[in-house]
């Protein structure tokens, strides 16, 4: 994309701020329990890996919080022509509903070295 932008004449670019990307192992337990809760809301393999474009995952991955980025089907990410499919977004529910209800089982897990906690109450 920066090669087509340098291609238009008198513009000057200017880089103001870069991000690395933001990298998750598929073998981290949150990253397992999302991967089983989708794969039982869609057909195909559940996991993208590439994506492009910016998100506040890094920030997350930043401070030492596993985070990964999905959704319902859609283009045109924060744009003019930007859609979501509405049949995707119960897809979507139920994948976040499976998650949540399935993510304790995967902490206790011997290999995720994590443990669920009950309540979420304040000391």
């Amino acid at each position: 994309m920066l090669a087509q932008v340098r291609t238009i004449a008198d513009l000057e670019i200017v880089k103001c701020f870069t991000r690395a990307p933001a990298m998750v192992s598929r073998s981290n337990p949150y990253v397992l329990a999302l991967r089983s809760a989708i794969s039982s809301a869609i057909q195909g393999d559940a996991m993208s890996v590439g994506r492009d474009g910016a998100s506040d995952a890094i920030s997350f991955l930043e401070a030492g919080v596993p985070a990964v980025e999905f959704g319902p089907v859609g283009s045109g990410h924060h744009g003019p022509e930007e859609w979501v499919s509405i049949s995707s977004l119960e897809r979507y529910r139920v994948a976040l509903g499976d998650f949540v209800r399935t993510l304790p089982a995967h902490l206790e897990q011997p290999s995720a070295g994590l443990r669920a906690l009950e309540g979420g109450g304040h000391a």
